[in-house]
């Protein structure tokens, strides 16, 4: 019990005298995902607002491949000092469901703080003459209905699947590569029906080319004041939206863990970094790592459970 007590001063002490002399090198941020997309803006938002802070270079570093699965293993992997975090979306806890990966996303990582989130719209062709919730319910259970989202195991994925599987219409998946390329889909009359973020179809919708027929967030966006939301809908149940955060390898010490969210939160509350965010569709999170860890965990529950029931598949 002694060795014990003197094992957790040793590596308190050491925590802290880490966290004096941290960072002591650039710090680098992976995104799992190509350059340009919602993901790799956020990132180079918070990594130039973190920077003078940290009083270090704040690199970004694309990692995109097999569903962002390869930039979630390259986060696992890394030295935990805290000169390395990776950006997690819904994927990061939907994709250990689907298919085999090199990392555990409650065990093999620390979580440094929320970032951000966005809400999502459910998009269909006017020609289908759907106009709210309940009329996607009534058609799909009689009529086969395709709908694009940004990629096998993606929030929007999952959430087509909850629906799919708790109403028993028929939908069949059609991913597309990210990017709201799925409601340009819709929008060119290639595709019925899209699940995307609010921002990827408001063009869409302003133009007229798509419908949106429900908001799937707590509350209506600014960008789509007009369109129900899931709850307004009578489908509570599935509220959902997408969201990002930063994460650490595991062991990574406590004391740089706080550092960082501090950090992180700072520039989360600076008007600038959050209108750029907003002109991109995400709405700032900050919170605590505490904060994060219990609700990552509990998404993690929900689509665990989602993929079993649904049986969702990695196409």
């Amino acid at each position: 019990m002694i060795a014990r007590m003197l094992l957790i001063a040793v590596l308190m002490t050491l925590g802290s005298a880490h966290a004096q002399t941290f960072p002591s090198k650039p710090v680098r941020i992976i995104v799992p995902f190509a350059p340009g997309g919602a993901g790799d803006i956020m990132a180079r938002l918070i990594a130039e607002s973190m920077a003078p802070a940290l009083g270090q270079q704040v690199l970004v570093e694309n990692r995109p491949g097999a569903g962002a699965v390869i930039g979630y293993e390259a986060g696992a992997r890394a030295a935990p000092d805290g000169h390395t975090m990776v950006t997690i979306w819904p994927s990061f806890v939907i994709n250990p469901s689907l298919r085999k990966v090199n990392y555990d996303p409650l065990k093999d990582y620390e979580y440094v703080g929320q970032a951000i989130y966005l809400p999502l719209v459910i998009a269909v062709s006017p020609a289908l003459g759907i106009a709210s919730m309940r009329d996607l319910v009534e058609y799909a259970r009689t009529k086969p209905l395709s709908y694009g989202t940004p990629g096998v195991g993606t929030i929007q994925h999952a959430l087509a699947e909850m629906i799919r599987a708790s109403t028993k219409i028929q939908l069949s998946h059609v991913p597309y590569p990210g990017g709201g390329t799925q409601v340009t889909a819709v929008a060119g009359g290639h595709l019925p029906m899209a699940v995307t973020n609010v921002v990827e179809a408001a063009p869409h919708v302003r133009s007229g080319k798509v419908r949106p027929i429900v908001v799937t967030s707590e509350v209506r966006p600014e960008a789509m004041a007009d369109v129900p939301t899931m709850r307004e809908s009578g489908f509570p149940e599935f509220v959902a939206t997408n969201w990002s955060g930063l994460a650490a390898p595991r062991g990574t010490p406590q004391p740089v863990v706080a550092r960082l969210n501090a950090e992180l939160n700072r520039a989360l509350a600076k008007a600038e970094i959050q209108e750029k965010l907003k002109s991109q569709g995400m709405f700032t999170a900050p919170g605590t790592p505490a904060e994060f860890a219990t609700f990552v965990q509990a998404e993690n529950a929900r689509y665990t459970k989602v993929v079993r029931e649904s049986g969702m598949k990695a196409d």
